[in-house]
């Protein structure tokens, strides 16, 4: 793919962002991004460094910020020929960082989990640049346990996350989904939102909305249970189904037919939310992953949720996400290997039953 690299950027950048190869190592960057440009730094003095996966590009050009996608791959936790190549392209990445904060000169390095956050800070650290760490998720991952060794703070979103200096921020989400707390407008601006949202995705007033959503790629567990899950709830023409279905293949092949099913129930299939936040406004019930940037957007908008941690992520982090919000009894937790069609209706029936 193309690597969008800015050729205007002036020199004395104030910040670099680094972090991509999913939405969680990109948006919450956006949001502090966004924050800056509100307390009066120029949008040209932030500088995003991405992976090469279009849509981090697409996110933070979109937007208009620079961006410059470097080379950066997960090792295995193993012994594998894979690893080689990994290696090969985690050292061109610090090589490019290193060559990137050379030319802009930023005041600090922002890293905010991944691959590519990691050869950004350690690019930074042998430019002996500032580094601050922001972290997601319950437990940190591997890339932020090596950067928070050399950064000067690191910003954590659960009081429970074991990091060095930390100090807890809470994770930053978008403006679009912070407008949507509840402490942010009156119950009038409230339900105006709510009913533009929900005419916006054509769900009349007498459906409750359930958003799905497995992330950008999907998810073949949450989508085969989806499916069954609308079967059991066919004859529900109380209800409207929103599935986010995923770009990969193999996720959306587990996906049930698009469009209306048969008897009551509204469903609709999209590929990817281009809009997370119209569509938290309009939902009553979300059913997703338990990345730390999802827990963080649920949170702040005020949604009733079912969790279904991702197995074998880095330390096991999404559990530990979904436990910090059980324990505040914001969420119902599935563990993969649980969840089903029978589980999942039982739960959309129950908890929409509960105000």
């Amino acid at each position: 793919m193309r690597s969008p690299v800015a050729s205007s950027q002036p020199a004395g950048t104030r910040a670099v962002i680094a972090g991509g190869g999913t939405g969680g190592h990109v948006y919450p960057g956006l949001a502090v991004a966004e924050a800056l440009v509100r307390k009066g730094v120029r949008r040209s003095d932030v500088h995003f460094v991405v992976s090469r996966r279009a849509l981090d590009a697409d996110a933070v050009t979109g937007v208009g910020f620079a961006a410059t996608a470097v080379h950066a791959r997960g090792l295995q936790r193993k012994l594998a020929p894979a690893n080689l190549v990994a290696a090969a392209a985690l050292a061109r990445g610090v090589g490019e960082c290193w060559r990137l904060l050379g030319r802009i000169s930023p005041q600090v390095v922002l890293a905010q989990g991944g691959y590519v956050s990691a050869v950004c800070a350690l690019a930074a650290r042998l430019r002996r640049m500032p580094i601050v760490v922001l972290e997601a998720n319950a437990a940190a991952g591997a890339a932020n346990r090596m950067a928070a060794r050399w950064a000067a703070a690191c910003a954590v979103g659960f009081p429970v996350t074991t990091l060095p200096r930390k100090i807890v921020t809470g994770l930053p989400v978008r403006e679009a989904i912070a407008s949507l707390h509840p402490g942010r407008g009156t119950d009038a601006g409230a339900s105006v939102v709510r009913s533009e949202a929900r005419a916006a995705l054509d769900v009349g007033p007498e459906r409750r909305l359930v958003l799905v959503v497995g992330g950008s790629q999907g998810s073949a567990r949450l989508n085969a249970a989806t499916g069954e899950a609308c079967g059991l709830l066919a004859e529900r023409d109380d209800l409207a189904l929103r599935h986010v279905v995923g770009k990969s293949t193999a996720a959306a092949d587990t996906a049930p037919a698009r469009g209306k099913h048969a008897g009551g129930l509204q469903y609709q299939a999209v590929t990817y939310e281009h809009d997370m936040s119209t569509a938290l406004a309009a939902a009553d019930l979300v059913v997703s992953r338990a990345g730390g940037s999802t827990v963080a957007e649920l949170t702040t908008a005020g949604r009733a949720a079912v969790l279904v941690p991702l197995p074998g992520a880095t330390g096991d982090h999404q559990t530990a996400n979904a436990a910090a919000l059980a324990g505040a009894g914001a969420a119902a937790v599935v563990p993969d290997t649980e969840l089903d069609g029978m589980r999942l209706a039982g739960l959309i029936s129950d908890l929409l039953a509960d105000p």
